[in-house]
């Protein structure tokens, strides 16, 4: 435990030292400055650019040893940018495949490689083309369709095997109604050595993306823990896209430490473009857990659970029958079933005395209808930092039936609705709203019940000078529970609540919880890393708790997140919170959370994904 309190003082120290270098390096070196110094300044001065400097060449070492190498967050503007070509006929379609160092999109050409270039991309598993060209959603022939393009150009990006990508079109000269199109795709290296040094261990590893040149990755990673009951974890994983044009992945995994033991298959299949007409998946999975652990600081809660989780979903998709549209209307009717068990062979108990951990066997059926749009709005710097992300965009709703099984309320008949709406106001922002209402028919009556409504919204980006902007972001949940059981109440945590708080304690048959953030984004990079500076406050109101009589909860803090994708650093957040009057057992009154996932988002609800059957708990 101490030795992970010393690990987030020693990163906090070196951000510092690392902004206030850059500061010094910005600021102190002008000539003109300089000239009014004396020699004894001029020295000081000399000392903090050497020390800056050699800051810069120990980062780039530590680059060539967790190298990611995904360098380029190309900024994609969806359907948009294609929109012009809308109805040409493809005449030709051509992929260049450019190597990962000495090139670039901008300049695809060099006329010099150094000596670690020319060996690097000397062993390089250049990707196939065919791998290439199965990804692409149209032919030589077809009329250009925005959305089949920006779904292209997306599918590609996310499969996370290039440097940089881009799809051209260009008009053939004589011709009004041909183009041709070029997908230019930069190789990412696919060897990467994984040595890293975080604030909860260290990691040593290998892997291999683009294995052979085709859609296959394969990985092994030893970390040691700065935990005593925990001290390593041993842990790989095998992925094939795209099997043979199918857009059928295949996934496996493991992990081996003092606190969890087992592994996992997937054989999946996404909704991939807005044509896509059935997708599913199987999932299976074994584990074996000692101890439970919140987050990295937080003690470990001794579970000793053994357990086997099956999980199968399949759904279908197709546009509105009787209603004739055109090929750019996104609005399909979906379909889909899900059967999902999990099942302890170990456990010391179903339910503590506090009722805060439970053990109980669980599966269901279900089955919904909706109406969804594949419709999505493009942005970026909104959760991440640099790199395009998407959000939905319209109306979706669907309606939700099947069979409940829970080994402690028996079976029973459950049933929701739930509608939401994404979209964005042009200078101000998007906002997602979401209503879901829903229960469980036990004997002729209705119980559990839950009525929720959530609001999430971020501004657009509103410019500080040259250097900075802003971003405002504002969350509302209520959640309204009816005849709920007393160990079914609602919870508020760190994952829909107040964050920091990592505790089931905090339990009430209703909730309203506001969140409230400003982030401030420099345009700039500070020793290669992007980073995001914020300041939030999180206030929550429990009623009816059974547990505390307190109904008021509240979270002020600030942190900042970083990103170098050199280094391997795809994401890294700290944060401090202080929660005034906190009385809860076994709590301080304030929080340090280091994390490298993003807690906060918007996710996807346009009813493409599973999530969308499951039980509103």
């Amino acid at each position: 435990m101490q030795k992970s309190i010393w690990a987030f003082r020693f990163l906090l120290l070196v951000t510092f030292l690392s902004v206030s270098l850059c500061c010094v390096s910005q600021n102190s070196y002008d000539e003109e400055v300089c000239l009014d110094k004396t020699p004894k300044e001029l020295q000081k001065e000399w000392n903090k650019k050497q020390l800056l400097l050699g800051l810069k060449k120990a980062l780039v070492y530590i680059s060539y040893l967790n190298y990611s190498d995904r360098t380029n967050d190309r900024v994609f503007s969806g359907p948009d940018e294609f929109e012009p070509y809308s109805g040409k006929i493809i005449r030709n379609i051509e992929i260049k495949t450019l190597q990962p160092f000495g090139v670039s999109l901008e300049k695809p050409i060099a006329d010099h490689y150094t000596r670690f270039q020319k060996f690097a991309n000397k062993i390089q598993f250049k990707t196939r083309e065919w791998a290439i060209r199965n990804e692409l959603l149209f032919k030589q022939g077809e009329r250009i369709v925005p959305i089949q393009f920006a779904d292209t150009e997306r599918n590609l990006w996310q499969r996370g095997t290039f440097k940089d990508l881009k799809i051209f079109i260009n008009s053939v000269e004589g011709s009004e109604d041909l183009v041709d199109v070029i997908i230019v795709a930069q190789d990412r290296w696919s060897w990467s050595i994984s040595t890293s040094a975080q604030y909860n261990k260290a990691v040593i590893g290998v892997e291999f993306d683009n294995l052979m040149g085709m859609p296959q990755s394969i990985s092994q990673k030893v970390s040691v823990n700065y935990r005593k009951d925990n001290p390593y974890t041993v842990y790989g994983g095998y992925e094939y896209d795209n099997i043979k044009r199918s857009h059928i992945d295949i996934s496996a995994e493991y992990q081996y430490e003092n606190l969890s033991k087992g592994g996992e298959i997937a054989i999946t299949r996404d909704f991939f473009s807005a044509n896509t007409k059935w997708a599913g998946h199987i999932k299976a999975e074994v584990y074996k857990e000692a101890a439970s652990v919140p987050n990295a600081l937080a003690k470990a809660i001794p579970t000793n659970v053994f357990y086997h989780k099956e999980d199968v979903w399949l759904a279908t998709a197709f546009k509105i029958p009787g209603i004739k549209t055109n090929s750019n209307d996104l609005r399909r009717i979906v379909l889909s079933g899900r059967m999902y068990r999990y099942t302890y062979m170990n456990r010391p108990f179903q339910k503590s005395n506090d009722g805060t951990q439970l053990f109980f066997n669980h599966s269901y059926f279900l089955g919904s209808v909706g109406l969804a749009n594949w419709n999505y709005y493009v942005d970026h710097s909104v959760f991440s930092m640099g790199n395009a992300e998407y959000f939905s965009k319209g109306f979706n709703m669907a309606f939700v039936a099947g069979l409940d099984d829970d080994e402690e309320m028996q079976k029973r008949f459950y049933s929701g609705v739930e509608a939401n709406y994404g979209g964005y106001i042009k200078n101000f922002g998007y906002l997602n709203s979401k209503v879901s209402y829903s229960g469980f028919l036990n004997k002729k009556s209705y119980e559990q019940l839950l009525f929720k409504w959530t609001n999430r919204f971020f501004s657009a980006p509103i410019n500080l000078g040259r250097q900075i902007f802003v971003r405002q972001f504002i969350t509302t949940h209520i959640n309204l529970g009816f005849n709920r059981p007393a160990d079914r109440e609602i919870a508020m945590n760190n994952s829909n609540g107040v964050r920091g708080i990592f505790v089931n304690y905090i339990r009430g048959q209703r909730s309203y919880v506001f969140n409230f953030e400003t982030d401030f984004y420099p345009k700039f990079k500070v020793l290669g890393f992007s980073s995001a500076l914020f300041l939030f406050a999180d206030i929550a109101v429990v009623q009816q708790n059974s547990l505390t009589d307190k109904q008021l909860y509240q979270g002020y803090g600030a942190g900042i997140r970083l990103r170098n994708l050199s280094l391997g650093i795809n994401f890294f957040e700290f944060s401090f919170v202080y929660y005034p009057l906190f009385n809860l057992p076994d709590s301080k009154p304030y929080s340090l959370i280091a994390t490298t996932d993003r807690r906060k988002g918007i996710p996807q609800e346009n009813l493409f994904l599973p999530n969308i059957l499951a039980p509103e708990f």
